[in-house]
């Protein structure tokens, strides 16, 4: 695993990992709680439900030393704008419990074609997303009519044919780390989101800051492009 913390000023506080599914150790399966074993049980393609266990182990992990506590003293909390709190690890914002208080983090994970990424801050409440995408994902025809708006069509027209990809991936991988911020994913038409705001240091309005994750610095091979938002402390 590889990792970075960011430079001031709100960057400061974000922690970003990024690992390779396939090298986690399926012996730690041992540290998840029972509702997310419960989860993996319902996953019956089985690379799926490895890569499954290998994300909750590693974003266990990384939580646990955060908070300076044994990976197996967490206990999993799920929480969803809608539905609110949800033991059953399927959707929402990721969390834990840490001697039956909210631990002080706060957790976003994205996985791509055997690599993931996770990104958490030291305080609980603060909406934070991470995602990441492979290149190749983006390469289909109709990509741009269902996820970019106006403005980043006509952006996307004065790059070079051989950065497009690259661009359409970094700039989806924005817009899912934005949606997640609010915690309901994209329930949000994405071609509403806002992927480059326009201001070089990341800002997205008041209520998020977005940026590029330089992907050799947190270890992801070429071929990817992630992306980390921040929202306010609720």
């Amino acid at each position: 695993m590889n990792e970075h913390q960011y430079d001031p000023p709100f960057r400061r506080h974000v922690l970003v990992q990024a690992f390779e599914l396939g090298t986690v150790d399926p012996g730690l399966q041992g540290w998840l709680d029972a509702a997310e074993q419960a989860r993996a049980d319902t996953i019956l393609d089985a690379p799926t439900r490895r890569d499954f266990i290998a994300g909750r182990v590693v974003q266990r992990i990384m939580a646990a030393e955060l908070l300076d506590a044994a990976p197996g003293e967490l206990v999993s909390a799920y929480s969803c704008p809608e539905c609110g709190p949800n033991p059953y690890p399927s959707h929402g914002r990721p969390g834990y419990l840490l001697r039956g208080e909210p631990a002080a983090v706060s957790v976003s994970f994205s996985r791509s074609h055997g690599w993931a990424v996770a990104a958490m801050v030291p305080f609980a409440g603060v909406g934070i997303g991470v995602d990441v995408q492979q290149l190749a994902s983006v390469a289909f025809d109709g990509f741009d009519d269902v996820a970019l708006s106006s403005a980043e069509k006509l952006r996307l027209s004065q790059i070079a044919p051989g950065g497009q990809d690259a661009w359409r991936a970094a700039a989806w991988a924005r817009k899912e780390a934005l949606a997640k911020v609010s915690g309901l994913g994209l329930r949000t038409d994405p071609t509403r989101i806002e992927a480059f705001p326009g201001n070089e240091n990341g800002k997205q309005g008041p209520a998020a800051q977005v940026w590029d994750v330089e992907s050799a610095r947190v270890g992801l091979p070429e071929g990817f492009a992630a992306a980390v938002a921040v929202g306010a402390k609720t």
